[in-house]
Formats: structure tokens, sequence, C-alpha cells
């Protein structure tokens, strides 16, 4: 019988080889649709401080997004520069699976877990995938922390 932990390396390896599969063109594209989700989103929670993630290949780009918070002058953190999870008032978080409710499914190294447990009580938090990666449920752990929101490309 599959452990918790095997299901999700499958679902892992499963999606990682499809995110690696998706052409260029198609990723920026799609990628564009979710960074402007992500701006209406972002116009009616009006944060100050924006962290936003550094992709690995397949995950959606955020370019877009970044420049309009720049652009809109919205300080933008990154997960590299080890910020304090009380600063940003909005967190976007990549995934390599998601629920529509906001179970994530992530790299498996649990950074995003752990930091998401530190956050604010009025910070929001928006997982970011494309269609294919959302999932009607998912293995769930207890150390395993949803997002508020997702949205899928």
């Amino acid at each position: 019988m599959a452990t918790v932990s095997d299901t999700k390396a499958q679902i892992r390896s499963e999606l990682r080889r499809w995110r690696r599969g998706l052409p260029d063109d198609e990723l920026k594209r799609r990628s564009d649709v979710i960074c402007e989700a992500l701006i209406a989103f972002s116009v009616k929670v009006n944060p100050s401080v924006v962290m936003v993630y550094e992709p690995v290949r397949g995950e959606p780009l955020m370019d877009t997004f970044r420049c309009w918070l720049t652009a809109n002058e919205i300080t933008v953190v990154v997960p590299e520069q080890e910020p304090d999870p009380q600063t940003p008032d909005l967190v976007v978080v990549p995934g390599v699976a998601f629920t529509a409710d906001g179970q994530r499914l992530g790299q498996g190294g649990g950074w995003y877990d752990r930091f998401l447990l530190g956050i604010g009580d009025l910070t929001q938090t928006v997982g970011v995938c494309f269609s294919e990666q959302i999932r009607g449920e998912l293995p769930s752990e207890d150390h395993d922390v949803s997002v508020h929101h997702v949205i899928s490309g």
C-alpha cells in the first residue's frame, strides 16, 4: 500500500515532467494570464509588500506581475532574501499541485510550509499554477499548510 510520501512523490514526478514539457511560448502566454489575475487580486487587497518567488523551470513566470508591482511602488521581496514572515501583506506561492480550496503540494523541501506558519493574520496567500495542476484532492500531512486563494491559468 502506498504511503502519503509515496503518493506525493508520484504526483510530483508526473507534474514536473508535464511542466518541463510546456513550450516556452505557451508558458509565457499562460503565465501572463495568471499575472493579470494576480494584478486584479492585488488591486482589491492593496498590499504594500508582496513576496514573489523566483520560478524554476515550468512554474508560472512572474515578470509581468513584478513589473506591475514595481510600477505601482509596491515593495517586492523574494524567498531567497529570507524575509520576515510578518513583512508581506501578500505572498504568492508556487506549487506542484493545488486543490481549488487551497491545499498545496510543494517541491518537498517544506520551506513554504514553515514560512507560512509565521505569516500575519491579515496576510493573504495565493497559490499559482496552471489548470492542469489543479487536483480534486491531494495527499496531506499535519505539517502541510494551505493557501487562502488559488489562481490558475
